[in-house]
């Protein structure tokens, strides 16, 4: 698939008939249920975990994610008991550890936070960065270090994060294919600290590729119900994939999610009838932060879109 991609603009679009159906068919607790509510900067402290605990518990959200070294001192007690699963980054953002150490560093994690929480299994999830720049050199390399870590993660959940913004499209096919062919359950767009986070194209070629059997995960820049509800069409647009085991949305913001889902949902064909700038959601336009090479890609389908009069002025 990844030889054959057809350059097509527009890319995502988003039916007004579709989205009101897709809209209607949530509930502000149904939404809760595919949330990961996410802290990964490199200053949160337990005061700002045990914030998001709360929410994630009066919300029945999916899991907590956050970094190891802060987390498995707190989630595992934090969450006992509630149902609701701890998720831990693996190195994280960039994704440049050695096999082994990756390996290692899952293993640490699963035993410290399995002696405190003493649940069994199920309970934890990996969110694990592969190494972009290996894979562009060698693609067999991230199915090996996502196959080492799955082992190493003795039956719990992996998210397979490949920082999407960091790949042309023919390497995003690729490494959808890769994951396709490891022993990972979840793929993954971005760490939230790339170019650009979750947009709906990226999104979408990540399900056609990996199917419906796979979970698909969304994240980065996520902040309110209009934007989570986008990226469901993108990459959960069926019903049978309204599942957490299929699609998840990572946030820092869902206390706004789920409170500007109540606006959307009151009044849903005149949220989409608003519409938006496509370029806002279009993973090429978002090209100031990338390398030359892809920077060079995106202005070459800009220049083919038929919404390229809004480059006119970019101040938007």
């Amino acid at each position: 698939m990844a030889e054959t991609i057809t350059k097509k603009t527009p890319l995502v679009t988003f039916p007004v008939d579709e989205m009101k159906k897709l809209i209607e068919s949530f509930t502000p607790e149904k939404l809760a249920s595919f949330l990961d509510v996410t802290d990964l900067k490199a200053d949160t402290q337990e005061p700002k975990i045990l914030k998001m605990v709360g929410w994630a518990k009066s919300l029945k959200c999916a899991s907590v994610c956050v970094n190891p070294v802060e987390g498995t001192d707190v989630l595992p007690q934090a969450l006992k008991g509630s149902g609701i699963k701890e998720c831990y980054v693996i190195d994280f953002p960039l994704g440049k550890l050695d096999i082994e150490m990756k390996a290692l560093e899952t293993e640490h994690v699963l035993k410290k936070s399995r002696n405190v929480r003493g649940e069994g299994k199920g309970m934890i999830e990996l969110d694990m960065v592969i190494n972009v720049g290996r894979f562009k050199k060698d693609p067999k390399y991230a199915l090996e270090e996502i196959n080492a870590v799955c082992d190493a993660a003795d039956g719990e959940e992996v998210k397979v994060i490949i920082r999407s913004s960091e790949l042309t499209v023919k390497e995003l096919y690729k490494v959808c294919e890769i994951f396709a062919e490891s022993k990972a359950p979840f793929i993954k767009n971005s760490t939230g600290m790339d170019a650009y986070g979750a947009l709906p194209e990226h999104i979408r070629i990540m399900r056609e590729v990996v199917g419906n059997n796979r979970g698909v995960k969304a994240a980065g820049g996520i902040s309110d119900a209009m934007t989570a509800m986008r990226l469901f069409y993108a990459g959960a647009r069926d019903e049978s994939l309204h599942h957490p085991d299929l699609f998840r949305i990572g946030t820092s913001s869902p206390l706004n999610i789920l409170s500007s889902f109540g606006w959307l949902r009151h009044a849903p064909e005149d949220w989409l009838k608003a519409g938006i700038i496509p370029c806002k959601i279009c993973p090429f336009f978002h090209n100031t932060k990338q390398r030359v090479e892809l920077r060079e890609e995106a202005n070459s389908w800009c220049r083919d879109c038929m919404h390229n009069h809004y480059l006119k002025n970019k101040d938007f």
